[in-house]
């Protein structure tokens, strides 16, 4: 396995963003994220926060709900899907394609087991993946097939 590409990030800077969110994040990501840092997994861009750059994923969020309220003052609040921290809404962390919003359903106080999302690019349909993060993203890899160990 290769080493960690990223620093590890203090767990206070967790504390802080996820205060700033009004949520905690689920452990499989963060620790993705502090073993490797954002970048491109698969067909994937992962963003992270604190990244400054342009993979900082709170800068991308506040993006994301710049345009969600610009779309729903035109459609007069009945698009797109709620968005976190709306009630039940979609927390995003990636895109896939450079064009689908990759996220969690924020569906529970618990969030090591919420979904991973995948809405179109044109942000009225969605797809649920009843995995984490990192579950998701390892099964976009392309490769050999991960064979069921079997005793016998």
């Amino acid at each position: 396995m290769d080493p960690p590409r990223a620093p590890r990030r203090p767990e206070s800077s967790w504390s802080a963003l996820e205060a700033r969110l009004g949520t905690a994040l689920p452990a499989d990501y963060r620790r993705l994220i502090d073993d490797r840092g954002p970048g491109v997994v698969a067909d994937v861009v992962l963003y992270a926060p604190g990244d400054g750059g342009t993979l900082d994923l709170v800068e991308w969020l506040d993006g994301i709900h710049r345009l969600v309220e610009s779309l729903r003052s035109i459609t007069c609040d009945h698009f797109p899907p709620p968005f976190h921290p709306e009630a039940g809404g979609i927390l995003p962390w990636g895109l896939l394609h450079g064009r689908q919003i990759v996220g969690w359903a924020v569906t529970s106080d618990d969030p090591d087991t919420w979904p991973v999302v995948v809405l179109t690019s044109e942000l009225d349909g969605l797809t649920l993946h009843q995995v984490t993060a990192t579950a998701y993203l390892l099964a976009r890899l392309p490769g050999p097939e991960v064979q069921e160990l079997t005793i016998g």
